[in-house]
């Protein structure tokens, strides 16, 4: 029996173990063998390696899964190197693993490509696809990415809600909601959703696209505050000033991919509005809760879609490819799955266009008919004792 191994890497998200659930389903009904690789590619330099076929026991195990959030394998955030190809060969060829499916984001999908070619080079019959997966929504070639869908949808609730909360106030406030997204503004621009809709939401939505200019913010605020008295300001954490240096950034310190580490701008741009507005002054940093929280029906079962397309893909011996999404029509919302090929995907970031962004730090309706339907509808999820009911692999 053949093998697939596939594993999950970077941000956890809550579609991600629907695309896995999909990897797993076509494994399962068309006799592969499916083994998971515990924490990324980390853990499979370690041989970390778990049997899914055994974990995965029937249908409702499988339908429990693809709702649970959060990366259920486990992930990393490693950058390969060259001896680590070697490796990787070694186990590969010792443990019959034919496929490889490796579920994230841009970092992910650069390991995709490493691997790929490097097989293709020593010229064995080793395959590898990505399947997309990030909040970010940053990954180009593809109309959307699986995980975006759900985390708009919890932060469009979420704006709403904190709109609900300071309209209740007859005198001056500013409050600030800090959402993720150091390159690209997706997920912030989805602040727009409720004041569309409803007509409460955010006022200014300051996206990493834009340049920051404090003193263009501090007129608008002034110009607004001459109309309501609560200001809402959802901004994105990786923001720039003209020069390009973050408002948040730490030069010290660096992640693993070498990014500079940003942080706290809802609180930076909180001290600076204190300097000018003697009033009440809130930062909120929605934070992880935006990565593994409430789900989007459209976003679940596109990404277990991705992950049966993934896996069928593979077997049929396709390689340095990752899974892609082509909209149709937004009205109905109708999409294909596609394959394009990962080394145009690798290290590099899609951003919000242009044409969707007002001057004033908004969005426009254009922008909207995009995000509107990958919100759409709520998965049937089980309680029990008030909590809902979600699935452990490891």
């Amino acid at each position: 029996m053949e093998k697939i191994l596939v594993a999950q890497s970077g941000g956890p998200t809550s579609a991600i173990n629907a695309t896995l659930a999909g990897v797993i389903n076509y494994a399962k009904r068309n006799n592969f063998e499916i083994i998971g690789g515990l924490y990324g590619i980390s853990g499979i330099l370690n041989r970390n390696f778990i049997d899914l076929s055994k974990k995965i026991k029937n249908d409702c195990d499988l339908e429990t899964l693809k709702i649970t959030p959060s990366s259920a394998l486990g992930s990393c955030r490693y950058k390969l190197n060259n001896s680590d190809l070697e490796k990787i060969l070694q186990i590969f060829k010792e443990e019959n693993i034919k496929y490889f499916i490796y579920i994230g984001g841009n970092d992910s999908m650069d390991t995709v490509d490493k691997l790929s070619e490097y097989f293709l080079e020593n010229n064995e019959d080793i395959y590898c696809i990505g399947a997309p997966k990030t909040i970010d929504n940053d990954l180009v070639l593809t109309d959307h990415t699986p995980g975006f869908g759900s985390a708009a949808k919890f932060v469009a609730d979420s704006i709403y809600k904190v709109a609900r909360d300071i309209d209740v106030y007859d005198y001056k406030t500013i409050t600030i909601v800090e959402i993720m997204g150091r390159e690209s503004g997706f997920l912030t621009a989805s602040a727009m959703i409720p004041k569309f809709i409803t007509n409460m939401g955010a006022d200014f939505i300051i996206l990493s696209e834009d340049i920051f200019d404090y003193n263009k913010l501090k007129k608008l605020i002034d110009k607004t505050f001459e109309k309501k008295p609560n200001i809402l300001i959802a901004v994105s954490e990786g923001i720039k000033y003209e020069d390009g240096t973050y408002v948040s950034e730490d030069k010290t310190k660096v992640d693993n991919f070498g990014h500079t580490k940003i942080e706290q701008v809802g609180t930076k741009l909180k001290e600076m509005l204190l300097k000018d507005y003697n009033l009440p002054i809130r930062s909120i940093e929605l934070s992880i809760l935006q990565r593994a929280s409430i789900q989007s029906k459209v976003d679940i079962e596109e990404s277990f879609s991705i992950g049966e397309f993934a896996a069928k893909s593979v077997v049929n011996c396709n390689t340095s490819k990752m899974v892609s999404i082509e909209r149709l029509s937004d009205d109905p919302y109708e999409v294909k799955l596609n394959l394009v090929d990962v080394s145009k995907v690798a290290n590099k970031v899609k951003k919000v266009e242009k044409k969707f962004i007002e001057n004033d730090y908004n969005l426009n309706k254009k922008f909207l008919n995009y995000l509107l339907p990958l919100i759409q509808g709520e998965p049937e999820i089980q309680y029990k004792n008030g909590l809902p009911v979600y699935f452990d692999l490891k």
